[in-house]
C-alpha cells in the first residue's frame, strides 16, 4: 500500500536495549550509553529533515526484542491509535523488535493500514519509499534478527544448564539463611544471623510447634521476615507474597523454609522453564527433570532432622489453652483399629480430702463418635508414657549394640571379602539377564522364520521374561547389599549418632520422641505397637551383620 507524502510528520523516536545486548542502564545513570547513542544517531538524521516534528521519545531499556509487551512500546502504540503520531523512527529494525513474524505484521499490515510512516535509519529503510527490493530485504533482515535472538537464547540456556549441573547457584537472590559469596556469585555461603534463625525454626518444629506458632514466636522476638531482611541487606526485592506495608513472618513463610532442601546442602534448580525465546510464560518442570546437586554448599540442617520434619509436617500438635509446652507424644499417637489420630484430653477432678483440683490426661480415638465410628477406647497418658519410654530405651540399646557390632566388621578383612563375593554374584546375575535377553530375541526371529508357532513362542517368551524379572530383582538386592557394605550404612551414620547422644532416657522429651518415634498405635485392648524412625536402615544393617556372620562360618 503506497503512502502519500505529508508536509509534516508528528514523530515518535523509539529506542530499545535488551539485557542480552550487554549495555543496560547502570544504577548511576537514567539511561544506558547505547540508548544515548541511538537517540544521537536519529537526531543527526532529523537535522536536515524539517518535515519531522518530534512529539515523543519512547525508551525501553532492558527489554527483550522478542516480546512486544514493553511499556514504552505500548505507550507509543496508544499514541498511534489516538492519532497523536503518524511516524515512527528507530535506529535499525532490531531496535524495533527481533520477532520476525511480529515485526513483519507491523511493517506490512498494521502500519500501512494506519498510515504510519516507519523509518529504520541504519537499515536505509523508509516505508514511504520502499520498493520491491526492500520488500525482499526487510523480511530477510527481520529473520536474521530473530535468528540472532534464538541462537543467543540457546547459548544462554546451555550455559545456565551447565552451571546448574555443576552445582552453581544462578538465582537472582540467595534464599533466606544464605548469602552469595562475594568472590563467587554462583556460590552460596551461610549467613550467620539468618542461618541461626533457620536452625531455630527447625528446632521449634521438632519440639512440636505448628507453623503458625513458630511465625508468632518469630514476630514476637522482632526477627525480620525474609523479605524485610533482604531490604535490610540492601536488596531491591519485591514478592507476590507481600500483603502488608511491612512484611511479617507467616505460616506459609515458615513452611517454605521447613520444606526447602537447600538447607541440607542440596541445590535444586530448573523447576521452571519457558518453552522458547518468544514465549515468556513460565511452565512447571516435572520433578524427575529437576537438577539436584548434593553437597553444593554448606548445610544448615542435617538430613536426619530434615527428613524428620517432613514426617511431622501436617501432624496435629495442638496444646490446651493452659499449656505452654507440647506434650512429648503429640501428633505421634494413632488408633491401631481405624488408623485415625488419637486426641489428647485433659479431665479435671477434685479428691474428697484435697482442696486442689487434679488433672488426668488420656488419649481418645478421634473417630469414636458418629455412625460407623470407631469403638470407644482410650488410654491414660501416664500408662502410655511409661510403656513408650520402656520401649524407646530398649530400641536405643538395640541400635547401640548394632552400631558396636558394625564397627567390628567395618575394618575387618572379611568385609572386603564379602564385597568381592557380592560383586562376583552381581556379575553372574547381570550375565544371566543378558543371556535371557539374547534368547528372547532369538525366539522372535525363530517365530518370523516359521521355526516356532505362536503358542510355542508365547510359552518360551513367558519363561524368558520370568528369568529376566528374577535376574533384575537379584541385581537390585545385590547392589543394595554392596552399597551397605561399602559404607552407606556406616557405624558413623548421622542417625545412629543421635541414639548415642540420647543413651538411656530417664524421661521422654519431645525432642527424643520426635527423632526416635515414627508412629504409636494403640488398640482397643490397650495393646501398643511402636514403629521407629530409621527402621529400614536398621534392618539392612542387621542383614549385613547376619551375612557377615554367615561368611565367617563359611570361612571356618
Amino acid at each position: 500500500m503506497l503512502q502519500k507524502r505529508l508536509e509534516r510528520y508528528d514523530t515518535a523516536l523509539y529506542l530499545r536495549l535488551s539485557k542480552e545486548d550487554g549495555d543496560v542502564a547502570s544504577g548511576s545513570k537514567n539511561e544506558s550509553n547505547s540508548i544515548a547513542n541511538q537517540k544521537s544517531l536519529i537526531m543527526d538524521y532529523l537535522q536536515s529533515r524539517p518535515e519531522f516534528r518530534v512529539v515523543s521519545i519512547r525508551e525501553d531499556d532492558g527489554f527483550s526484542g522478542t516480546d512486544f509487551n514493553r511499556p514504552a512500546f505500548q505507550a507509543m502504540m496508544e499514541d498511534v491509535k489516538k492519532g497523536v503520531i503518524n511516524c515512527i523512527i528507530v535506529k535499525d529494525l532490531s531496535r524495533f523488535g527481533r520477532n520476525y513474524i511480529e515485526v513483519g505484521r507491523y511493517l506490512e499490515k498494521l502500519f500501512p493500514m494506519l498510515g504510519i510512516r516507519f523509518i529504520a535509519v541504519n537499515d536505509n529503510y523508509d516505508s514511504l519509499e520502499a520498493d520491491t527490493a526492500h520488500d525482499i530485504v526487510v523480511p530477510f533482515k527481520n529473520l536474521i534478527n530473530d535468528s540472532y535472538c534464538r541462537d543467543l537464547s540457546v547459548k544462554i540456556r546451555s550455559h545456565l544448564a551447565i552451571k546448574r549441573k555443576n552445582g552453581e547457584f544462578i538465582g537472582a537472590f540467595a534464599c533466606y539463611g544464605y548469602l552469595k559469596d562475594e568472590n563467587n556469585r554462583n556460590q552460596l555461603v551461610v549467613d550467620t544471623y539468618a542461618g541461626q534463625v533457620v536452625k531455630d525454626i527447625f528446632r521449634m518444629k521438632i519440639n512440636g510447634m505448628s507453623q503458625y506458632r513458630i511465625a508468632d514466636a518469630l514476630n514476637e522476638q522482632g526477627i525480620l521476615s525474609p523479605m524485610e531482611y533482604k531490604k535490610y541487606l540492601g536488596s531491591h526485592f519485591e514478592s507476590s507474597f507481600k500483603v502488608n506495608p511491612k512484611a511479617v513472618w507467616t505460616a506459609k513463610a515458615v513452611t517454605r523454609i521447613l520444606t526447602n532442601e537447600v538447607y541440607t546442602g542440596v541445590l535444586v534448580q530448573g523447576k521452571q522453564t519457558t518453552p522458547n525465546h518468544k514465549v515468556k510464560e513460565r511452565q512447571e518442570v516435572d520433578e524427575a527433570d529437576w537438577i539436584r546437586v548434593e553437597n553444593a554448599h554448606e548445610s544448615l540442617i542435617d538430613r536426619v532432622l530434615f527428613d524428620i520434619v517432613q514426617n511431622l509436617m501436617g501432624r496435629d500438635t495442638r496444646t490446651s489453652p493452659n499449656e505452654t509446652q507440647v506434650f512429648p507424644l503429640s501428633g505421634l499417637v494413632y488408633c491401631g483399629d481405624c488408623g485415625h489420630p488419637m486426641v489428647r484430653k485433659i479431665s479435671r477432678y477434685t479428691k474428697k480430702k484435697a482442696d486442689d483440683a487434679q488433672t488426668y490426661g488420656y488419649f481418645l480415638c478421634s473417630e469414636k463418635c458418629g455412625k460407623g465410628g470407631c469403638s470407644w477406647h482410650r488410654i491414660s497418658e501416664d500408662d502410655l508414657m511409661e510403656a513408650v519410654l520402656g520401649a524407646v530405651n530398649l530400641h536405643i540399646q538395640k541400635v547401640l549394640d548394632v552400631q558396636e557390632a558394625l564397627k567390628q566388621i567395618e575394618n575387618a578383612p572379611s568385609r572386603q571379602l564379602m564385597i568381592q563375593k557380592y560383586l562376583e554374584r552381581l556379575s553372574r546375575k547381570e550375565e544371566e539377564r543378558k543371556k535371557a535377553e539374547r534368547l528372547k530375541i532369538g525366539i522372535y526371529e525363530d517365530l518370523k522364520d516359521g521355526l516356532l508357532d505362536k503358542e510355542e513362542y508365547q510359552k518360551l517368551k513367558a519363561e524368558f521374561d520370568s528369568r529376566i524379572a528374577e535376574a533384575d530383582a537379584a541385581v537390585k538386592e545385590l547392589k543394595r547389599q554392596i552399597a551397605g557394605l561399602e559404607g552407606s550404612r556406616s557405624a558413623n551414620a548421622p542417625w545412629m549418632n543421635y541414639f548415642q547422644q540420647f543413651g538411656r532416657l530417664e524421661q521422654l522429651t519431645r525432642w527424643a520422641a520426635a527423632i526416635i518415634i515414627n508412629k504409636i498405635l494403640v488398640y482397643e485392648d490397650n495393646r501398643i505397637k511402636i514403629t521407629f524412625n530409621f527402621e529400614a536402615d536398621l534392618n539392612r544393617i542387621q542383614e549385613i551383620l547376619s551375612a557377615a556372620e554367615e561368611h565367617k562360618k563359611e570361612a571356618i
